[in-house]
């Protein structure tokens, strides 16, 4: 039998280890969550409000157009990492702005951004990011471009440009404009490798277009190479349209439209319109007999080839004057 004493005089010892452990695991919780508060302290100071920049003595802002771009230069020059407009606001703009090289603008859950007047709404720069918004057109004078990048930034393979998780909605019913509005026309002026994706367009003249003119200076422009994921489209009067040529020197080519889903209705007249190469569609067509327009749906025009066009669209519907077009 073992002597009892033995067990008595160990008692002690286990004690002082249970509070050391106990001890330890408490330091360890609580400089944890000191780590996480200032990890979340400097989230927070790499984030700028809209609404610090918005000062008025009435607190009453008919016009936030000023206070975004105010933001957006305030987190260019000091290297902040985002513009941040609140969730479950209404933010009323009378002109447009630019998110600067290098800035984010996010929206919060249910912010919307609504639109007055007839200027272009959003600028975006290379490696610039929009996402999460929706923008509301309300003024029937609006016919410009909602969210333009220009190839005089040069969007080459080493962008982080993206616009992401947006809603761009006309709900004027003039059915002008354009939703998303690539442009590229000057010396070497090119956009190529930008990622688009979950993008929903309603109402517009067009939805998207890509468009490249000849610089007629022995240079090129181009806009090739870029991503559209997950696009919506519904009640647009052209749904896609390229502008451009096969090749050098204004090429619109190798851009990829995937996992699309269009939604005709009555005032639909064309779903796709393209010039250049080797670019792609593919997704969902809903409604055609709603189309009141005797145009064709797909146009390839003479100056196309090898493009690819994935989606349930008969043959009736397709106008092809390229050479060797898939469909």
């Amino acid at each position: 039998m073992l002597d009892k004493t033995v067990h008595i005089k160990w008692i002690p010892f286990i004690f002082i280890i249970g509070v050391v452990v106990s001890y330890l695991f408490l330091y360890s919780l609580t400089r944890e969550s000191a780590d996480g508060e200032k990890m979340d302290g400097a989230r927070q100071e790499n984030v700028v409000a809209v609404e610090d920049f918005a000062a008025n003595e009435s607190g009453i802002i008919d016009d936030y157009s000023e206070a975004i771009q105010k933001a957006i230069d305030f987190c260019a020059t000091h290297k902040k990492e985002k513009v941040k407009l609140k969730a479950n606001k209404e933010y009323v703009i009378k002109s447009g702005f630019i998110v600067k090289e290098g800035v984010e603008i996010e929206f919060g859950k249910n912010s919307v951004l609504i639109v007055r007047g007839n200027d272009r709404v959003i600028t975006v720069e290379k490696n610039a990011v929009v996402k999460n918004g929706t923008i509301q057109i309300i003024d029937p004078s609006f016919q410009s471009e909602v969210i333009f990048l220009e190839g005089q930034d040069d969007f080459d393979a080493t962008n982080t440009t993206r616009v992401e998780n947006m809603t761009i909605i006309n709900k004027s019913k003039n059915y002008k404009g354009t939703g998303l509005s690539l442009y590229a026309k000057g010396p070497w002026h090119n956009i190529s490798f930008v990622h688009f994706e979950n993008i929903s367009i309603v109402g517009f003249k067009t939805a998207i277009q890509l468009k490249a003119e000849n610089p007629e200076d022995g240079t090129y422009s181009w806009i090739n190479a870029n991503r559209f994921e997950n696009m919506t489209i519904e009640d647009c009067i052209l749904g896609i349209d390229l502008v451009g040529s096969i090749t050098i020197p204004n090429e619109c080519s190798g851009n990829f439209f995937t996992g699309l889903q269009v939604q005709l209705t009555e005032q639909t007249k064309q779903l796709i319109k393209v010039d250049g190469s080797y670019n792609k569609f593919e997704g969902m067509v809903w409604d055609v007999q709603r189309m009141q327009s005797s145009e064709p749906l797909a146009v390839f025009t003479p100056k196309t080839e090898r493009n690819t066009l994935i989606m349930n669209i008969a043959a009736e519907f397709i106008d092809d004057k390229g050479q060797n077009n898939n469909y």
